[in-house]
């Protein structure tokens, strides 16, 4: 075959023997790796002076939409860390829009020019389908993924988060699955807390992997099972320390990372996965393994390892030339045979046409007045309590704060209050409850990211300005904002109410100015507030949450039981 470019005095890292191969020469033809050693010739040939040469990194587990940035602009930056391929589960954007956003993102990443993005079919739009658990604006069932399965990038079904559908052999929940499993599709799994026979059950229906667990004791009793374990280290969700000595010379194979939700001021800031191969060697693991976790084993997790995953004849020439293997800061990044980053700097890509998609902001506000919470006195008054570093919330009680008779946000509890807002039929419909733990003292911050539904999430210390907060976010069709009074401080998210069309640059200058606001202006002490807000209205973690229909108990594993403000 005709070589087309040789890599000469690299030491290989070879994911596959576990060592690294010195003064090694890598052959490329056209997008793929042809050969190593040094019998082949080409006219094109780069010298690495003794740079490492590994595999280019790949994420596990992944929501784009969570970046806030569009696929390319996203893919860009993710090439700039070495990272390769993703694995990514568009149901944020799928809940907004449907099958039209599934496209959109499909459209997008089969153009990005600097990675391969692979997806998987969104199980559960909406999380859970029931209209008195939370307004939801798109239903997609077995036949709709189904025709997903013709597609040669949707290499798995999204993570099932349906778990109480699955304990009572819900119809469509098993017809997914089987659908998927007939293809020889893997099976993302999503199981916060879930352990014991309700875990065994979600294995023995098919679940393959988590990426949930929070502790090591979670996380061995799932490896033990048979699960796969990606440890994620997200924006909000940071497991990493809590997890990573569990893994061993024995059960290493079964490990991969994930970043799941990471937003762009934590990915510029830190990067992405080679931010956590590098904390992985820092705290004692051997580079090779480390990268491995990366690489070979999500790859072959996913049936990738004919394409990706391995320096090896026959696969993408996707490789990272990298000058020590401790900080994993790319020199050069290369995506199928063409180098996309040289000398650290960006090798600009052709610009390919966006796809156009629907705005997806319809929103009816209630009147101000509708927004109060009597009192109920002699009785504590139930709060979602953040958890730093986690998504998981407490349920704990307090006494308000009282005048008029209406109960009140407390600063000197760290108590505000938070509404959810639907956004996509006009209903009306609205949630009202307390949360602790931002440490807000003044005004109202709120988005249209709002994991699953993505409905307006606000929370604030008076009721003007959470309803003026609301208000900018439907006026700019989607995204964050921040009020004390007519101070505003916003970050317009025009694509599905998730995404800026604006550079990472600009998205981060934004977000920086927001959180700002919000420490500044507002008291807020929460690092990455927007982040944790995001989260407190999804009702498939435990233990508490709130949505467009109110607050919601979950235990592990079933479903949310509603319950009233006042215990």
């Amino acid at each position: 075959m005709k070589i087309d470019l040789i890599l000469k005095n690299a030491r290989l890292v070879n994911v596959l023997s576990g060592e690294i191969e010195e003064n090694a020469t890598i052959a490329i033809a056209g997008q793929r790796i042809a050969g190593i050693g040094p019998k082949y010739e080409a006219e094109n040939v780069v010298d690495l002076e003794g740079c490492y040469v590994y595999p280019a990194l790949i994420d596990a587990h992944i929501h784009l939409e969570s970046t806030k940035l569009t696929v390319r602009e996203a893919a860009r930056v993710l090439a700039g860390f070495g990272t390769g391929s993703v694995v990514t589960d568009p149901h944020e954007i799928a809940n907004v829009c449907g099958m039209d956003g599934i496209d959109f993102q499909m459209q997008c990443g089969r153009t990005n020019g600097f990675i391969n993005v692979y997806f998987t079919a969104p199980s559960c739009v909406p999380a859970l389908k029931d209209p008195a658990i939370e307004t939801f604006a798109n239903d997609l069932g077995p036949d709709a993924l189904k025709k997903l399965l013709d597609e040669h990038d949707v290499i798995a079904l999204g993570e099932m988060m349906n778990v109480p559908g699955i304990m009572m052999h819900d119809p469509e929940v098993m017809q997914k699955i089987k659908d998927f499993i007939d293809h020889n599709r893997t099976i993302d799994g999503h199981a916060p807390m879930v352990l014991g026979q309700t875990l065994q059950r979600c294995i023995f229906e098919g679940v393959d992997s988590d990426h949930e667990s929070t502790c090591a004791d979670e996380a061995l009793e799932k490896l033990r099972r048979g699960i796969h374990i990606m440890i994620r280290e997200g924006s909000s969700e940071r497991n990493l320390d809590a997890l990573l000595h569990i893994v061993n010379e024995f059960n290493a194979a079964n490990f991969s990372f994930a970043s799941d939700d990471l937003d762009p001021t934590d990915l510029l800031s830190r990067g992405h996965i080679n931010h956590l191969v590098s904390r992985a060697v820092k705290a004692g693991m051997n580079p090779v393994r480390a990268l491995q976790l990366a690489t070979i084993n999500p790859a072959r997790h996913f049936h990738l390892d004919r394409a990706v995953g391995a320096i090896r004849p026959g696969l993408f020439a996707d490789l990272v030339v990298a000058p020590d293997l401790v900080s994993f800061i790319p020199k050069d990044v290369m995506h199928h045979g063409q180098f996309v980053i040289k000398n650290q700097q960006e090798v600009p890509q052709p610009e390919p046409p966006r796809p156009c998609l629907a705005p997806a902001m319809r929103v009816a506000l209630p009147n101000v007045s509708e927004l109060a919470i009597p009192n109920v006195p002699g009785k504590k008054a139930h709060a979602l309590s953040l958890v730093p570093g986690q998504i998981l919330t407490n349920d704990i009680l307090f006494y308000p704060r009282v005048h008029d008779g209406f109960a009140l946000p407390d600063p000197a509890q760290n108590i505000a209050k938070v509404c959810v807002f639907e956004r996509h039929k006009t209903s009306g419909a609205f949630g009202k409850a307390f949360v602790h733990g931002f440490g807000m003292k003044h005004g109202a911050m709120g988005s249209s990211v709002g994991h699953d539904s993505h409905n307006i999430v606000v929370v604030g210390m008076n009721d003007a300005d959470i309803m003026h907060v609301a208000q900018i976010i439907r006026d700019m069709n989607g995204g964050q904002a921040a009020c004390l009074g007519d101070d505003v401080e916003c970050l317009p998210l025009p694509i599905a109410g998730l995404m800026s069309d604006r550079t990472a640059k600009d998205v981060v200058d934004a977000e920086k100015r927001l959180d700002d606001f919000c420490a500044h202006a507002l008291g807020v002490s929460l690092p990455r507030p927007m982040a944790a807000l995001s989260f407190i209205s999804l009702p498939v973690i435990p233990n508490i949450r709130i949505t467009d229909q109110g607050l919601f108990r979950i235990d592990p594993g079933a479903y949310p039981v509603k319950i009233d403000v006042f215990d």
